[in-house]
C-alpha cells in the first residue's frame, strides 16, 4: 500500500527545493558577475540610472584597429567623473553628456575633456592647475536627464564654463512616443520623460518596467536576459526599431519628410533652453558626438543657438572624415565611440575652437 505524504512534508520539501533553487540562481549570478560585471551604473529613482558613486572600474579595451589599451574610470562621492588637481581652480568646467562622456571608453585622464583642458592650458599659457572638470554624465542619457543631473551638481559645484556634449539620438531619447519604438529596453524602461505639459516627469508603466526598476536590474543574470532580449528583438524587427519592415519604411519616409518628429524637436529645444537658463551667467558650448552629419541631424545646431549655446562642430567633422579615411585607431571596437586617441583629438580641436571663439570663461 502506497503511503500518503503528509502536507507538512510536502511544504518542507517545497521550501527546501525553493531554497536550493534560490541558492543556485544566486551562485550563478555571482559567477556571471565575476566573468562579466554589470558595469558602471546603478538604479536611480529620479534619473533612471546614474554612474555609481566612489567607483573604480578597470577594463582592457580594444580599438577598431585591434590595438589593446587599458581603461580606468573613477567617480567621486557624487558619482561624477573628474579631472584636475585643484577643485578650487579659477576655471571650473561642467561637462554634461552621454556615453561619449560617461562610459568607460577611455581613462579619466585620457577622456576628451582632459585633453581639452591640457590643450586649453597650453593655448592660454596657464598652468593646468588653473582648470578643473566635473563630468556629470552616463551612457544613454537624454537631455532631461542631463538637466536633472546638472541641477544636482549646482548644489556643490559652481562652474565658470558649461560644455554640453550632445548626440542627435537625444531627440528620440527625449520623446516618450518615439523611444518606445526602440529595442533598447534597458533605457526606455528606466528613463524619465517630460510630459506634453512640459512640467510633469513620467516613466513607462507596466509589469516589465517595474521589473527593470527593481533589484533585478542589479543582477548580472538579469543583464544577460536583457541583452539576449534586445538581440532577439533586433533580429526579429531587423534593426533598432520595433516596427515591421513594411511599417518601418513608411515611418522612416514620414520622419525624413518632416525632418524628424516636430514634437521631439520642440521638446529638446525646451530642455536645452532650461539647461542654458540654469547657467545663464557663464559661457556655454554644445559639441556633438562624431557621427556623420546631414540636414536630418544638424537640427541640433539651430536648437543650440536658439537656446543660447555656442555650437561647435569641428571635432566631430574632423573625426567623421578620419573614419572615412580609415583611421580606425581613433575609434573603439564598436566603430562609433572613441578610443583614448580619438578622445585626444576631440578634446584638442574643441579647445582650439573655444580659444578662437573666446568662450572659455573663468578668471
Amino acid at each position: 500500500m502506497q503511503k500518503t505524504i503528509s502536507p507538512g512534508v510536502k511544504i518542507a520539501a517545497f521550501i527546501f527545493s525553493a531554497a536550493l533553487f534560490g541558492a543556485a540562481v544566486v551562485g550563478l549570478d555571482v559567477a556571471i558577475s565575476r566573468l562579466s560585471p554589470t558595469g558602471v551604473n546603478e538604479l536611480d529613482p529620479k534619473l533612471g540610472w546614474r554612474l555609481k558613486k566612489n567607483l573604480v572600474y578597470h577594463r582592457e579595451k580594444t580599438a577598431l584597429s585591434g590595438r589593446k589599451f587599458d581603461v580606468t574610470l573613477t567617480t567621486d562621492a557624487h558619482g561624477a567623473r573628474t579631472f584636475g588637481a585643484n577643485r578650487d581652480a579659477p576655471v571650473k568646467i561642467l561637462v554634461l553628456g552621454d556615453s561619449y562622456t560617461g562610459e568607460p571608453y577611455a581613462s579619466d585622464d585620457q577622456m576628451w575633456y582632459a585633453a581639452f583642458v591640457r590643450r586649453l592650458a597650453a593655448l592660454t599659457n596657464r598652468p593646468q592647475e588653473d582648470f578643473y572638470v566635473v563630468a556629470a554624465a552616463s551612457g544613454g542619457y537624454g537631455t532631461l536627464q542631463s538637466l536633472m543631473l546638472a541641477e544636482e551638481v549646482k548644489a556643490f559645484y559652481t562652474p565658470t564654463l558649461l560644455v554640453h556634449q550632445f548626440c542627435d539620438n537625444d531627440f528620440a531619447n527625449n520623446s516618450f512616443e518615439l523611444e518606445h519604438k526602440s529595442v533598447v529596453l534597458n533605457q526606455w524602461m528606466l528613463r524619465p520623460y517630460l510630459a506634453r505639459d512640459r512640467q510633469t516627469v513620467i516613466f513607462h508603466e507596466g509589469t516589465l518596467a517595474r521589473l527593470y526598476r527593481s533589484m533585478l536590474f542589479r543582477s548580472s543574470l538579469f543583464g544577460l536576459f536583457d541583452r539576449a532580449l534586445q538581440v532577439s528583438l533586433s533580429n526579429h524587427y531587423g534593426g533598432y526599431l520595433m516596427i515591421s519592415q513594411k511599417d518601418k519604411d513608411a515611418y522612416l519616409k514620414e520622419v525624413r519628410a518632416t525632418t524628424y518628429d516636430p514634437e521631439a524637436i520642440d521638446l529638446t529645444r525646451f530642455l536645452l533652453a532650461k539647461i542654458r537658463k540654469d547657467f545663464d551667467a557663464i559661457p556655454a558650448v554644445l559639441v556633438d558626438c562624431p557621427i556623420e552629419q546631414s540636414s536630418f541631424n544638424r537640427i541640433w545646431v539651430d536648437a543650440a543657438k536658439d537656446a543660447g549655446f555656442t555650437p561647435i562642430t569641428a571635432p566631430s567633422d574632423y573625426l567623421v572624415e578620419a573614419k572615412m579615411r580609415g583611421e580606425s585607431d581613433l575609434f573603439g571596437a564598436d566603430g562609433a565611440h572613441l578610443s583614448e586617441r580619438g578622445n585626444e583629438v576631440m578634446g584638442r580641436i574643441l579647445a582650439e575652437q573655444v580659444k578662437e571663439l573666446g568662450v572659455m570663461g573663468g578668471k
